[in-house]
């Protein structure tokens, strides 16, 4: 390239402070050509009809690979982008990707949370296989607090994670999902029934006694919500925090412990969608067996003569039972076959989109669920008795980056379901399926009559419990709203940041019963007879039970709650050398009222108010110290006891980072001794509802072992 072109570009570019540089016949530089078009420049200056100024024109490459963890399994959700550029894109479920580079120079910056980075160079590459390594560093990484996060080498709290992929069962609760897989964590769950199988969650054991909840908080995206019916395939975080030094900042909520989830946020990179579909067959685990009509017969007959009864039933009436030759007279009735199929099905969906740039990133997702019950259906009514649930959320969160020190995070969430249930309860059902005998009577007699002995409508038969009372159903909707504002403060200190979130959740339900009681009906001899068939082969039934409903009868009740939750906190943190030091003042309130309460009391709405703080030191990774405090109130309580303080600190030390410990890093990498001592509370009193004998309880906590509980009265 001669001097005269060299001269022009440095005149273009001297204004600009752009850079650029020439090799060979290629010319790089850092601002677009345009202004060398402008006027002012003959053709000869812009190098039209020479050779003297060539484009050089970019050929993008495709490149598909595979990211793998340490043991080849598939790292879904890892990043992947070009180095020194914008260009970037992530995993799918299998670990895949497919990115565009602009040359065969590029270089890909894979990475993923708990793992090393690794940069490849494309080269003449189209198909690259990644394998990750895990971090050494990984204790730099950020951990879920009360009210925040902290590097995971500094917690002092007691908390266990799960990972998210781990959550993803085809059950309808997440809650199904925890038993088992967080150390301390215990579920119990209570019922099977399509829509109702939330299990309970006690976090190290039942820590309320007096027949109050021992219910952990749990907060969804920082507010205190319900996990029953989130999709699992929107969290992104799981973190259980179980003592005193980790819960203290919630103050006389923190008592049973804290479970944090996080759902899901976009990510820098190109558009992401995502689709999972699964469907699996559920069955007993155990089902009681039954004995047969014949056995049972022998049993009571066995029992009645033992002590000096004649016996229950007759030779001949087994014998005719034990030939089912009529078992409309003789019946011989498995009410478990009867009642219950032998299997249900389930069916999770869920379609999912994320993406981004620098300053805003997105993640959308509808999910759906299906669960159907093992109870059978008949045909005898015109309505549908079966039981079956069905779910529908959608999830929203964007993050905006309004300038380069303000973030503004908006979440919307929620779901609408719906479930349909026999009139009676299947508690009652399977009851009766227990209670009944086999040889009381038929399933049904001829025409739809119900078979039935007792004038009182007692000794009811399952069968018609199931299929002919009538159904229920149940439609519940829930809205979450979260609206979170983050400014970074460092004009005014490095270190500094200021949050402030507000939210509105609100929840409604409507259950509707439509049920009937039929009449029964048992045979009896035709008069003069001794059979009690008809002469056109019909059975004389007789009426034993008269119903007054035996049409379709109608009742509904409303439920629901509105909250509110607003916070603002500073938050601090901030190295001076080998010393770190970070702090949290916050401040909250939160309000729940009811709309359809039906009485004075309960249409107050009941406030909270608190406040929170936390203090950290740590130095050189080695030395750890933490205070935390928090200090809430409210109307619960008479006024003279309304406010209560619970503080918690903590201590801990890391040998595996002295240098002593240089000699065993090979055998044990990682070491660490921690206490803590607390005091957390607890706000809902059984029966107390605002009027009464106010009580406070208080749950004391040393985390060295052992745990002491504190119950006092203090009125």
């Amino acid at each position: 390239m001669n001097k005269k072109v060299t001269k022009l570009i440095s005149k273009c570019l001297i204004k600009r402070r752009s850079a650029y540089c020439i090799s060979g016949c290629i010319l790089a530089m850092s601002f677009s050509i345009l202004p060398i078009f402008a006027s002012g420049f003959s053709d000869a200056e812009r190098g039209i009809g020479t050779k003297q100024f060539e484009t050089v024109k970019r050929a993008d490459i495709v490149v598909r690979g595979l990211v793998k963890d340490e043991k080849g399994l598939p790292l879904p959700g890892a990043s992947v982008k070009v180095k020194g550029s914008l260009i970037s894109t992530a995993t799918n479920i299998n670990g895949g990707f497919s990115i565009t580079v602009p040359s065969a120079t590029s270089v890909l910056v894979v990475s993923f949370i708990g793992y090393d980075s690794k940069e490849v160079i494309v080269g003449n590459q189209t198909t690259i296989s990644i394998q990750l390594a895990p971090s050494s560093n990984a204790l730099e990484e950020v951990a879920v607090v009360g009210f925040g996060t902290q590097r995971k080498v500094s917690l002092i709290g007691a908390q266990s994670t799960i990972s998210a992929r781990e959550l993803k069962q085809p059950v309808a609760s997440v809650t199904q999902s925890l038993a088992g897989r967080l150390a301390g964590v215990v579920g119990v769950q209570r019922s099977g029934e399509p829509g109702r199988s939330t299990a309970d969650i006690f976090i190290r054991g039942i820590a309320t006694f007096g027949g109050n909840s021992s219910s952990p908080l749990i907060l969804v995206d920082g507010v205190q919500r319900s996990i029953d019916n989130i999709d699992p395939e929107d969290i992104e975080s799981f973190t259980v925090l179980k003592d005193a030094s980790g819960t203290a900042v919630y103050g006389v909520r923190g008592a049973n412990g804290v479970i944090i989830v996080k759902t899901k946020t976009g990510k820098i990179g190109k558009p992401s969608i995502f689709f999972d579909y699964n469907e699996g067959v559920s069955t007993f685990t155990r089902r009681p067996k039954m004995a047969d009509g014949v056995t049972y017969m022998n049993l009571a007959n066995e029992a009645s003569v033992g002590r000096g009864l004649p016996a229950a039933f007759t030779q001949d009436y087994i014998n005719k039972t034990a030939s089912g030759a009529d078992p409309l007279l003789y019946p011989n009735v498995n009410w478990m076959d009867a009642l219950f199929n032998k299997y249900s099905s389930t069916r999770r969906a869920n379609l999912n989109a994320s993406g981004g740039v620098d300053n805003a990133q997105y993640y959308v997702s509808l999910a759906y669920y299906n669960e159907t019950g093992y109870l059978k259906t008949g045909d005898l009514s015109q309505y549908n008795s079966s039981l079956d649930f069905k779910r529908y959320n959608f999830t929203s969160n964007l993050n905006l980056k309004l300038t380069n020190t303000t973030k503004l995070d908006l979440g919307i969430q929620g779901f609408v379901s719906n479930g349909n249930y026999p009139a009676l309860t299947t508690e009652d059902i399977f009851r009766s399926a227990l209670d009944a005998s086999p040889v009381a009577y038929p399933i049904m007699y001829p025409g739809g009559f119900v078979p039935g002995q007792s004038s009182n409508g007692g000794f009811r038969n399952p069968y018609a419990d199931l299929t002919t009372r009538g159904y229920r159903t149940e439609f519940n909707s829930q809205l979450y709203t979260n609206l979170r504002l983050t400014q970074d403060l460092k004009f005014i200190t490095d270190g500094l940041s200021a949050t402030a979130m507000a939210a509105f959740d609100v929840a409604n339900g409507n259950n509707a019963n439509r049920s009937k009681r039929q009449s029964t009906y048992f045979p009896v001899n035709v008069p003069g007879t001794n059979s009690p068939y008809k002469a056109d082969g019909s059975l004389n039934l007789q009426q034993t039970y008269t119903s007054n409903q035996n049409y379709l009868g109608f009742s509904a009740t409303q439920g629901g709650n509105r909250r509110f939750c607003n916070e603002a906190a500073l938050n601090y943190d901030k190295t001076f050398g080998k010393h770190r030091v970070g702090g949290l003042i916050l401040g909250y309130t939160q309000d729940d009222a009811i709309p359809f309460a039906t009485n004075f009391t309960s249409s107050i709405p009941a406030r909270q108010v608190g406040l929170a703080a936390r203090a950290t030191y740590s130095y050189d990774d080695r030395y750890f110290a933490e205070a935390n405090f928090g200090y809430n109130g409210s109307e619960l309580f008479s006024p003279n006891h309304r406010y209560g303080s619970f503080p918690a600190f903590g201590i801990g030390w890391v040998p595996s980072n002295e240098k002593f410990w240089e000699p065993l890093k090979n055998t044990i990498g990682f070491l660490k001794f921690r206490y803590s001592d607390g005091k957390t509370g607890y706000l809902i009193i059984k029966g107390f509802q605002g009027i009464g004998q106010p009580q406070k309880n208080h749950l004391l906590v040393r985390e060295s072992g052992f745990f002491v509980a504190d119950k006092r009265c203090i009125c």
